[in-house]
């Protein structure tokens, strides 16, 4: 009544308030009420028995017993009989379960007579009173059940919606390829994912590649915050099994970073006239359907001979003519409705002819690796240098061979104080025996 009265003294003076100021009012008030009550609501009692006893929910003998048991517990015919006496007297003697439920398993039994954390549980009041209502023991089995799961399972179980995105799915293989990686992995600490989560900018210090478009994300988008706001989440980021899985689980396509590379990366030049030989070889690849590059090399010391295509890919090949033009020699070949069956081979084996013994380089250009459907794989390319021969001062003519003509032009020069310095094979500033000796020792190379 004196609640009333006021209401209407209120009214009464403020009879100019328009209704839509009252519905304002009315709804501020409501909302108020609503902050108030989710502010202060408690957990069930489902929520507080899981949290007393997480740890004994997670033991390997409790958990491929209980689900089994709590099953039966829900049993009507049960129900009847499972108040908080009859739980007391079975608790006292264990086998009398038997009586109650036939089909328990014997294991249980022993639990029950054995094992004091079980008692313990099976004592307290709020177990009790959960045990009574199947509502409660159906919410525990849903707690349950998400707590068996394996971490990647658990993150994909609540947020199944934001995997589905197209944007998500987009960066997803690129973010968990770099994230797994081992340097990466040392960085990844619960601090400094904090500080990411705070600094979204900050990423970029650990991956580089990332894609601005993504660090937006990580600011803006609501969902991907409280993603990545979830220690289940941040948990999986510091574990490469659970990044592993969680790809496989969502079929992500791990990202192929294909290595394509000039074999021997470092060689020794032959001499002027002799052949070099090198291949062009790919790794850490899957799915390919056709390649493509070209070799640069170096004209003033080699000169191309011939190249042919290893058998990577051998099914269905479409020939596609070889191309050398001034220092550069293009390769390429593709298949039609197949991939190559391995990872690495050889691409093309390509032979030079040594116009020069001298250092240069091999340098690939212009490489693409492609699959079915026109997609095209990263590409980390490996160049070779070709190394000038060491210096061979019995070669005396530089011929690449040490035989009679540089014993006889040392001995043309013997004593002689005016030799040419290739006649001084020691380089003491004398030609004498000493040449003669050594130029002998390496006869016939």
């Amino acid at each position: 009544m004196f609640c009333s009265n006021k209401v209407k003294n209120f009214l009464g003076r403020n009879q100019n308030l328009s209704s839509k100021h009252l519905f304002n009012l009315c709804l501020i008030g409501i909302c108020f009420v609503f902050a108030a009550n989710a502010y202060t609501q408690e957990p069930s009692l489902t929520e507080k028995v899981y949290e007393k006893y997480q740890t004994f929910f997670q033991r390997e003998d409790i958990k491929e017993l209980l689900p089994i048991v709590l099953v039966e517990i829900k049993k009507p015919d049960n129900q009847k009989l499972l108040t908080p006496e009859t739980i007391e007297l079975i608790l006292d003697m264990p086998d009398l379960l038997k009586t109650f439920v036939p089909d328990i398993d014997d294991e249980f039994i022993t639990l029950l007579k054995e094992d004091p954390e079980i008692q313990t549980f099976l004592r307290d009041p709020d177990v009790q009173t959960l045990l009574q209502d199947t509502v409660a023991i159906e919410e525990l089995e849903a707690l349950l059940e998400v707590n068996l799961l394996s971490l990647a399972e658990r993150v994909i179980e609540k947020y199944r919606d934001l995997f589905t995105r197209e944007d998500i799915q987009k960066y997803l293989p690129t973010v968990l390829a770099e994230i797994k990686k081992p340097y990466i992995q040392k960085l990844l600490l619960p601090e400094t994912i904090a500080l990411v989560v705070e600094d979204p900018d900050l990423l970029k210090s650990f991956l580089p590649e990332i894609e601005d478009e993504f660090i937006t994300l990580l600011k803006e988008d609501a969902e991907v915050k409280t993603f990545i706001n979830d220690p289940d989440v941040q948990l999986l980021l510091q574990d490469p099994e659970a990044i592993d899985e969680l790809e496989v689980l969502l079929t992500v396509q791990p990202v192929i970073n294909v290595i394509v590379r000039i074999v021997p990366t470092s060689v020794e030049s032959p001499q002027v006239g002799e052949q070099l030989v090198i291949t062009v070889d790919i790794a850490d690849a899957q799915g390919v359907s056709g390649y493509q590059g070209k070799v640069e090399f170096d004209t003033s010391a080699l000169r191309f001979v011939s190249l042919t295509h290893g058998i990577y890919l051998s099914r269905d090949v479409l020939p596609i003519a070889t191309e050398v033009e001034n220092n550069q020699v293009s390769f390429a070949q593709i298949v039609v409705d197949s991939t190559a069956s391995m990872a690495e081979g050889t691409l093309v084996t390509i032979i030079f002819e040594v116009l020069d013994a001298k250092a240069s380089k091999l340098t690939l250009s212009d490489v693409l690796i492609g699959s079915l459907g026109g997609v095209s794989y990263p590409v980390t390319i490996e160049n070779a240098e070709i190394l000038a021969p060491p210096e061979k001062p019995w070669d005396v003519n530089m011929d690449g061979k040490v035989n009679i003509l540089d014993l006889t032009f040392v001995a043309s020069h013997f004593g002689s104080e005016d030799a040419p310095p290739a006649a001084d094979v020691n380089r003491d500033g004398k030609v004498n025996i000493l040449d003669l000796t050594l130029v002998a020792s390496h006869f016939g190379e």
